[in-house]
C-alpha cells in the first residue's frame, strides 16, 4: 500500500470529526412575517407560536416546529372576531392547563371600545378554540396578558393604562383552577418608575428566583429603540428587584433595529429559549419578525443571553 492509501482513511476521519464538530447555525428572524408579541409553548416534543394580528379578518396565525427555527403556518385561532369584539387583536398567550390549550388575548370591547383581556379553550392548538368572553376589565386598557402556574395557584398578569398620576403598572391577580375568572384583588407586581414604558411581560422561575423578563421604551414606530429587561423577587407577589445591568437585550444596529416582547420556552433537555419580535434595520414596512435566542442564568443569579446583550442575527442551531 502506497503511503497516500495509508494517509486516506486518516485524513477521511479528521474531516469527519472536523465536521462533527464545527457548530450548525441559523439566521434570525425565524418567522420571516409580521408576526408581533409572539407567544411560544411546548406541548410534548412540538413547538407552537402565535402573535398579533391586529384588525385581520382571521385572529392570531400560529404555527408549529419541530426544532424552534423552522415554523409552518397551522392556521388561526379564530377564523372570525368572537361576537364581544371590535377589533385591535394583541398580544395573544398560549397556556396549557389540565391537557387544554388557552388563549388569552387583548381585544377591543365593541360596547365601549376599551382594550380588555379575554380568554378562549381549545382541545389541542390544532383544534377548534372555544372563546370564553372578556375576562379583565381595567380602567380604559389592560394588555399583554401573561399567565403562570406557581405550585397549583393560577396568576394573571397584565400592563395596566389608565393609572394617571400613577405611572403604568404590571398587575397580577389570581385565576380559578379552570383558569377562567379571576378570584381576590389585582395587585403591583412591577412599576415603570423610569417612565421608559413597561410591557410584553413573562415570567419564570429558577432557583429560589421568580424572574421576569418584560420589553420597554419605542415598540412600533420607525425610531423604535424597543429592548428587553428583567426584575427578581423571592415570591411571586414580589418585591421585585430590577436588574442593575438592564438592559439585557437590545438591537444591534447593524442587522437588528430593536427586540421585546417574547416568550420564554423550555426545551425538552431543560434549556431555555426566547423568541420575541424584532424590526430589522430599513426594513420597518415588513412589520415585527420573530427572532429565537438562548437564555442561561449566569454566576451572578441573573438571567443573560447565551451570546449577550446584544443580538446576533447567527446563532447556533438549538440543541434541545
Amino acid at each position: 500500500m502506497t503511503t497516500t492509501k495509508k494517509l486516506l482513511p486518516i485524513i477521511a476521519a479528521a474531516l469527519l470529526a472536523t465536521a462533527c464538530t464545527q457548530t450548525r447555525t441559523f439566521t434570525n428572524p425565524v418567522i420571516a412575517k409580521d408576526v408581533p408579541d409572539p407567544t411560544v409553548i411546548r406541548i410534548g416534543d412540538t413547538y407552537y407560536a402565535a402573535g398579533t394580528s391586529g384588525n385581520a379578518a382571521k385572529v392570531y396565525p400560529m404555527f408549529q416546529s419541530q426544532n424552534l427555527v423552522d415554523w409552518q403556518p397551522i392556521g388561526h385561532v379564530f377564523d372570525e372576531w368572537p361576537e364581544w369584539t371590535a377589533g385591535a387583536f394583541w398580544a395573544p398567550e398560549l397556556f396549557e392547563h389540565n391537557g387544554k390549550t388557552y388563549c388569552y388575548y387583548t381585544a377591543l370591547d365593541k360596547n365601549d371600545r376599551h382594550s380588555c383581556i379575554g380568554v378562549a379553550i381549545a382541545d389541542s392548538p390544532t383544534s377548534k378554540f372555544t372563546d370564553h368572553g372578556p375576562l379583565v376589565k381595567w380602567t380604559n386598557e389592560a394588555i399583554d396578558s401573561y399567565v403562570y402556574n406557581d405550585n397549583g395557584q393560577l396568576y394573571i398578569t397584565w400592563k395596566a393604562y389608565g393609572l394617571d398620576p400613577r405611572p403604568i403598572e404590571l398587575l397580577a391577580q389570581k385565576l380559578s383552577s379552570d383558569g377562567l375568572h379571576l378570584e381576590g384583588e389585582p395587585f403591583t407586581i412591577l412599576t415603570d418608575m423610569e417612565d421608559l414604558g413597561m410591557e410584553g411581560q413573562c415570567i419564570f422561575k429558577h432557583g429560589k428566583y421568580y424572574y421576569i423578563l418584560y420589553a420597554a421604551r419605542d415598540c412600533c414606530s420607525e425610531r423604535s429603540d424597543y429592548e428587553v429587561r428583567v426584575a427578581r423577587a423571592t415570591a411571586f407577589e414580589g418585591p421585585y428587584e430590577k436588574y442593575d445591568g438592564n438592559p439585557i437585550l437590545r438591537g444591534d444596529g447593524k442587522y437588528i433595529q430593536s427586540c421585546g416582547h417574547g416568550t420564554l420556552v423550555e426545551s425538552q433537555k431543560g434549556r431555555l429559549f426566547y423568541l420575541c419580535h424584532s424590526y430589522l434595520i430599513g426594513k420597518y414596512h415588513e412589520g415585527r419578525q420573530p427572532i429565537l435566542q438562548e437564555l442561561v442564568i449566569g454566576k451572578d443569579g441573573w438571567p443573560h443571553f447565551k451570546t449577550g446583550n446584544i443580538t446576533i442575527a447567527e446563532q447556533p442551531i438549538p440543541r434541545l
